[in-house]
């Protein structure tokens, strides 16, 4: 995986930090970011299954607003993922100009 926007960079995303996403519960994270990460898993994997023990842990991390917030990004960035791949979208590196 490679880190290939400017903006990314800029805010101090890293190749190193882009490769801990495969392990970020052992990652540089904090624990608000790894409870971030698991909750992007689950709504990814199976958003049936967010439970309430991962609602009751975000809840100590986030307010409302940022549960909200949080919530309606990741839902953006999963849904965009499904139709680049759906429609074959080249992106990233791998696109040609």
């Amino acid at each position: 995986m490679a880190t290939r926007y400017a903006l990314g960079r800029r805010e101090g995303i890293t190749e190193d930090l882009v490769r801990a996403l495969g392990d970020y519960e052992r990652g540089p994270f904090s624990d608000r970011e790894k409870a971030a990460l698991r909750y992007a898993d689950q709504l990814f994997a199976d958003h049936h299954k967010v439970d309430d023990a991962l609602w009751n842990e975000l809840r100590t991390r986030f307010t409302e607003d940022e549960l909200l917030e949080l919530t309606w990004v990741l839902a953006e960035f999963i849904a965009l993922g499904k139709v680049i791949y759906v429609l074959g979208i080249q992106y990233g590196g791998h696109a040609h100009v």
